[in-house]
């Protein structure tokens, strides 16, 4: 009776060995099932990348002035209109001549006077002379004389200060090219001095002011050519240059904002006032190799590519790295289970009962599978097991996971869309791009991100950070030989 109750317990763990290992085999992965999806890639190719800082705001004049006159006179005649289109240096009024006839007049019959009185005083000295007068007659009548003149020299510059006054003010002329854009005065109308006369604008010369915040102001130069595009203008971009960049900067949100300014090279068929988009160029690189910028990823200061990986990459990272042999289950070094009991395929009543639970792994070895279980499994692993190391497993540089390789790289420039490939890829190179694949679970949708350092990142029942599975095969499975 004891021998045939032996025998019962033996039979028992045969089938629970077996019913193990059909489950494990036959349990659905869905690793497996996210690998399969066809993956989203893009090819590595030689383009142009522009970096630039972009702002919006309208177009306005770069010129615009208001006229003034500098005197007061009565307007001769008014030259422009408005919507006139002038030259800088360009007349636009003359002024009417001062009357000052009547001053004039009584400025020249002064001066005849004071002629007259001069030849007097002159005839008087003669006089004086001839009768033996003394030194101090003599030198009193010179001092006469001398008074005389300067009195006759003063006279004479009023004279030609009235006939200065006389003339009319200079013609007032425009300062700038552009057009007229207002006529505040008419023909005969006394204009006061100061008084705005004209504005004119040069719609030739045309700007666009949009702010940049203070991250990247520093970034900004004087001449950076830039690309305009305006809302009512699609088919066109124009091109510009830097012309002003404000020294102060204006608080919006707690962020500092600057005015900067940027110049159009051409304007033909800009209004003022039309919305436009500009585009500062900071830094421009052609024939470059590109990748989309989701691409690439950072790790600890390293950039990263997934590539789509080959029978080689595997078979090379499955043996060439000791980071790429499991630790702990599967297969040891030497195809020999690991000590101890449970790796044995011992239990607590008998033996193994069968060479395929001595803890031998078949199929595609146990390389990154050592999550799947803390101890040796009682049976094979299954055909088609990953063959190639996780992150940080593998050759220098690349690790391979599900069908991809991580591959590091050396990046340049960018801009919103593609990112500069310095070193790593070469041109007709294949990048994995990022994406989100649901597995169809009952209870939420499992995503897997294909982007460099994510592989490895599967989370529910798929490969852990460390390269195995999380949680293994369902209850039941993933222990057989064990202690039960």
């Amino acid at each position: 009776m004891k021998k045939k109750k032996t025998v019962i317990i033996s039979s028992s763990i045969v089938v629970l060995a077996v019913a193990g290992i059909l489950t494990y085999m036959l349990w659905p992965d869905s690793s497996k099932e996210a690998s399969a999806a066809p993956l989203n890639t893009a090819v590595v190719a030689k383009g142009n990348i522009l970096n630039s800082v972009s702002g919006s705001g309208s177009v306005s004049a770069i010129h615009s002035e208001s006229i003034r006159t500098k005197e007061a006179g009565e307007v001769d005649q008014v030259m422009v209109a408005k919507g006139d289109v002038v030259k800088k240096g360009d007349v636009l009024i003359t002024f009417v001549p001062n009357d000052l006839s009547d001053k004039m007049k009584e400025a020249e019959k002064t001066l005849a006077s004071l002629k007259t009185s001069l030849e007097d005083k002159q005839e008087n000295y003669k006089t004086l002379a001839m009768n033996n007068a003394t030194e101090d007659e003599l030198a009193s009548a010179k001092t006469a004389i001398e008074k005389a003149k300067s009195d006759i020299a003063d006279q004479q510059d009023s004279i030609a200060t009235i006939e200065e006054d006389m003339l009319p003010p200079d013609p007032l002329t425009a300062p700038i090219d552009g057009t007229i854009t207002a006529v505040n005065i008419t023909d005969g109308e006394q204009a006061q001095n100061g008084s705005e006369l004209f504005t004119m604008t040069d719609y030739v010369n045309l700007s666009v002011t949009v702010q940049v915040d203070e991250l990247d102001i520093p970034n900004i130069k004087l001449e950076q050519t830039a690309a305009i595009t305006l809302d009512a203008l699609e088919d066109q971009e124009f091109e510009g240059k830097v012309i002003d960049i404000a020294k102060e900067g204006t608080s919006s949100n707690g962020v500092s904002l600057f005015d900067v300014t940027v110049g159009l090279n051409d304007s033909t068929g800009v209004l003022v006032g039309m919305s436009a988009e500009v585009a500062i160029t900071i830094e421009k690189k052609n024939d470059v190799l590109t990748v989309p910028i989701e691409a690439v990823s950072e790790i600890n200061g390293k950039h990263y590519v997934n590539v789509p990986s080959t029978a080689e990459d595997t078979s090379a990272t499955g043996t060439d790295s000791e980071a790429a042999q499991a630790p702990a289950g599967g297969q040891a070094p030497g195809g020999e289970a690991p000590s101890g009991e449970a790796a044995a395929g011992k239990t607590t009543t008998g033996e193994a009962p069968s060479d395929a639970a001595a803890g031998q792994a078949q199929g595609g070895g146990s390389t990154g599978w050592q999550g799947r279980s803390g101890v040796a499994r009682g049976g094979s692993f299954p055909s088609g097991a990953p063959g190639g190391g996780f992150p940080g497993g593998g050759r220098s540089g690349t690790s391979t996971v599900s069908g991809q390789k991580r591959v590091e790289v050396t990046v340049g420039i960018h801009d919103e869309s593609n990112i500069e490939i310095v070193s790593g890829l070469s041109e007709g190179d294949e990048v994995i791009i990022p994406t989100v694949i649901s597995t169809g679970s009952s209870s939420s949708a499992q995503t897997q991100m294909n982007q460099m350092g994510g592989m490895g990142g599967f989370s529910t029942g798929g490969f852990s950070t460390g390269g195995g599975f999380t949680g293994g095969p369902p209850s039941g499975g993933g222990t057989g030989g064990g202690r039960q």
